[in-house]
């Protein structure tokens, strides 16, 4: 029994580098099928490269570097914190325009409240005295045209008066002459009685006129006598017209006077109107400093040099305790979320490649996954146009290569910029023209 185990073991030793040899067979023959495949509809290369955003991060502020809170290789999140510079000189900025500010707040409180309370008082003054000036100016007004109208009236009762003194005298002058008729007549009635010429009944006739002449003289004398006393009645309401005129001269003093009170008060609101002006000067002072005081808690919160991107600190381009100018490189991070590859494709393939195109990738550090890509743009023009530098102007022929942009679609976190990478582009054309 031992023989024919034995026998087991040396023929299993024996089979064992032939079904090792086969199985390699197996595995070169399936990888060689599956690169033939892949070469047949895919185009290939290792001309390719794992790339990721750098992000420069400089201070916005010149300081000395207080502390530096990462290093290289560290993974960060937006936000953190990164740096610090010295905030010294940023702080003393800050309490400055803080103090000047509330400096200004005060003078400006004390400029509104002084504002309120004589701005409230002048014009209370200036609406009282335009009331009574328009008040003034009115009475004034009514004791014009009472007066004008006392003097008209006046002026044509003194004339109405002066006639009729005229026709009264006229009157008596006539009386005065009829009365010596009469006188005359009477005293011939009594020669001619005594002569035996008349009767006396004409004599009687006569006395009788005589008696009535001197009647009416006497009415018409009572008549010049009451439209003298009347004439003075109406020349007395003249003068008490020409009273009243001065009172109203007096009046007039009072206008002026009123007129004069408002002045005043204009100019005392003028005086407001400088305060206002005081007031919104300080206000646009305070906007300034307000502004001035922003800018400098902006520069001191700059002092603190934040994260911009989720990502990995690649390098530290500064240590603590130098002195950094404003832009001057401090950190180099680079974005693990915006990654891509790129790759340089020969140019006599270039023309089965378009934007759109299914990749498939292979990196060396993860030989069993497969990842996966699209291309997202091909190069308008070859790597040697693109060098900063020819070597001469003459010419051969060489071919080129066309730099080809591939996103990928899920990677995980598993690549890494600089990272090389094997890369089969599907021949397929998918373009968008």
């Amino acid at each position: 029994m031992s023989d024919k185990f034995e026998d087991v073991v040396t023929n299993w030793r024996l089979m064992i580098p032939i079904i090792l040899t086969v199985a390699g067979l197996i595995i070169a023959i399936k990888f060689g099928v599956e690169y033939t495949l892949l070469t047949w509809d895919h185009i290939t290369t290792e001309d390719a490269q794992v790339k990721a955003s750098k992000i420069q991060v400089s201070p916005a502020v010149s300081g000395r570097v207080l502390a530096l809170y990462v290093d290289e290789g560290a993974a960060v999140k937006r936000g953190d914190l990164l740096a610090e510079l010295d905030p010294i000189s940023y702080q003393s900025d800050v309490e400055q325009a803080r103090a000047m500010r509330e400096g200004v707040i005060h003078q400006l409180e004390a400029a509104q409240q002084d504002l309120a309370l004589t701005g409230e008082k002048h014009r209370g003054e200036l609406a009282q005295a335009q009331a009574l000036l328009a008040r003034r100016r009115s009475e004034m007004q009514e004791a014009e045209a009472a007066i004008a109208f006392e003097r008209e009236r006046v002026r044509h009762f003194i004339a109405e008066q002066h006639a009729a003194l005229e026709v009264a005298r006229a009157r008596e002058v006539e009386s005065r002459v009829q009365l010596g008729k009469a006188l005359t007549e009477w005293q011939r009635a009594q020669e001619l009685l005594a002569a035996g010429v008349i009767a006396q009944e004409r004599l009687d006739a006569a006395q009788v006129a005589h008696a009535q002449a001197s009647a009416r003289k006497e009415q018409a004398g009572h008549q010049v006598r009451q439209a003298e006393a009347t004439l003075d009645t109406a020349k007395a309401s003249e003068k008490l017209v020409q009273m009243k005129h001065r009172r109203l001269e007096a009046q007039g003093a009072e206008v002026r006077k009123e007129e004069a009170a408002v002045q005043f008060a204009w100019a005392n609101l003028a005086a407001v109107h400088l305060k206002e002006e005081e007031v919104n000067r300080l206000h646009a002072q305070k906007r300034g400093l307000e502004a001035r005081l922003s800018a400098a808690e902006l520069q001191l919160a700059r002092t603190r040099i934040l994260s911009p991107i989720d990502g990995v600190v690649l390098l530290r381009k500064a240590e603590a305790g130098e002195w950094l100018e404003r832009g001057q490189p401090l950190l180099l991070l680079v974005d693990q979320q915006d990654i891509w590859v790129q790759t340089n494709i020969r140019e006599g393939e270039i023309a089965e490649v378009r934007v759109g195109n299914k990749v498939r990738i292979w990196v060396d550090a993860y030989p069993e996954k497969r990842f996966d890509g699209e291309v997202v743009s091909v190069g308008a023009a070859a790597l040697s146009e693109l060098a900063e530098a020819k070597p001469s102007e003459f010419f051969s022929k060489i071919e080129q290569r066309i730099p080809v942009k591939i996103t990928l679609h899920e990677h995980d976190g598993l690549l890494k910029a600089g990272m090389m990478v094997w890369v089969g582009i599907e021949r397929r054309a998918r373009s968008k023209e």
